[in-house]
């Protein structure tokens, strides 16, 4: 109802730069402000499911040509005022956030500069935040979707996404987490097996340790993600 209104576009923006204020004031809300992005653009895990709260695709694009750059100056630290960490860290998330909610086109062909520095500086983050469950959740979504639509960063930078997604599969407490480190897995070794070659060693020992994972879902990823190791290779 609020997109139809006359003066949608001005609140609207009023409301982003809230936000971004948040940030940039160290305000007592500043850390909650990935909330308010999940919000506009909620956590998506069945595709077959569509969320009434999301915002319309045309909505979220415009969303990201006017948001997007600020979060990342912010969570790069960028900005003119010195950003603090907790700040960079939320600003970070907000990102994340942001590009999941965008369609994998968009998000590949239009952020693809974006969404390199989002799921490789939040990999690094993530081995030593085993909380941030959603966070993690949505970081994998957008490093599946950028695997599946070719992305040639993934291969340039793939000692920055296969050691910290073989640690994941069988460190994270969360088995939704775990399970999306299994369905990365299964894309890289199904379109970039012929460079992972010196993460053999890796990547069979991340497989191993989610056969024996507690959480039956988990382990019955894990041996797809070895049998698609085995049956590529054989290729």
């Amino acid at each position: 109802a609020l997109l139809r209104r006359d003066n949608a576009q001005q609140q609207a923006a009023g409301f982003l730069e809230a936000l971004l204020a948040a940030l940039d004031d160290e305000a007592v809300v500043g850390p909650f402000v990935p909330m308010a992005f999940r919000v506009l653009a909620p956590v998506k895990v069945e595709s077959a499911k569509a969320s009434r709260a999301k915002l319309p695709p045309l909505a979220l694009q415009q969303l990201s040509r006017t948001v997007l750059p600020s979060l990342i100056a912010r969570a790069k630290g960028v900005k003119a005022v010195e950003t603090a960490p907790w700040a960079k860290r939320a600003a970070l998330e907000s990102a994340v956030a942001l590009l999941a909610g965008l369609s994998p086109e968009v998000a590949c062909n239009d952020c693809s500069e974006e969404l390199r520095f989002c799921t490789l500086t939040s990999l690094k983050r993530l081995k030593d935040e085993p909380e941030a469950t959603v966070f993690a959740a949505q970081v994998l979504q957008l490093l599946v979707r950028a695997i599946q639509k070719q992305q040639s960063w993934v291969e340039d930078d793939l000692h920055s996404v296969v050691t910290p997604i073989c640690d994941l599969c069988s460190s994270h407490r969360v088995p939704l987490v775990r399970l999306g480190c299994f369905q990365v897995l299964i894309a890289l070794i199904q379109q970039a097996f012929g460079h992972l070659a010196p993460f053999k060693k890796q990547i069979q020992a991340g497989c191993k340790n989610g056969v024996e994972d507690r959480c039956r879902e988990v382990r019955l990823l894990a041996v797809a993600a070895l049998n698609t190791w085995h049956c590529v290779g054989s290729q």
